[in-house]
């Protein structure tokens, strides 16, 4: 996924501003954890280096959100951080500018996030196809059903 100013994200934090924060339905293990993605040090044979992440040194862990809604083609997830975890990540976004973050949840990677300029406003969107894995989680840890 490349991250993009949404067009929508002022709306998202308008709407989200006085709001309490939204909690997964199962709020007792992490939402996701952002990690920095380290090279493994071998190539596959198509040429594209491994990957890798540090498990017991997350970047930050997300445990409920500002705002979760579906995107106008009912299949992406428009989400936004709460406050404190945007301040996080956008200090993250900086830091690891031109870098790859690993987003992992229930003990698998399902996005790498390709950081090409800062973000600073929270506002992440999970499109479809590109990003159906991450949809489709959020989708079900909130209770939203299934893509139409």
């Amino acid at each position: 996924m490349k991250l993009r100013i949404l067009s929508c994200a002022a709306a998202l934090l308008a709407s989200s501003a006085f709001a309490a924060d939204l909690k997964p339905a199962d709020p007792s293990t992490p939402l996701f954890r952002i990690f920095q993605a380290l090279p493994k040090g071998e190539k596959k044979k198509s040429g594209a280096p491994q990957i890798t992440f540090d498990a017991k040194r997350p970047l930050l862990v997300v445990w409920s959100v500002r705002d979760l809604k579906i995107g106008p083609d009912h299949k992406s997830v428009l989400l936004v951080l709460t406050e404190k975890d945007r301040k996080i990540f956008a200090a993250l976004t900086h830091k690891y500018n031109h870098s790859l973050l690993l987003l992992e949840a229930q003990g698998g990677v399902l996005e790498a996030i390709q950081i090409t300029q800062p973000l600073e406003n929270g506002a992440l969107e999970f499109s479809y196809p590109d990003d159906a894995a991450m949809a489709q989680y959020l989708r079900r840890r909130f209770k939203l059903g299934e893509f139409r």
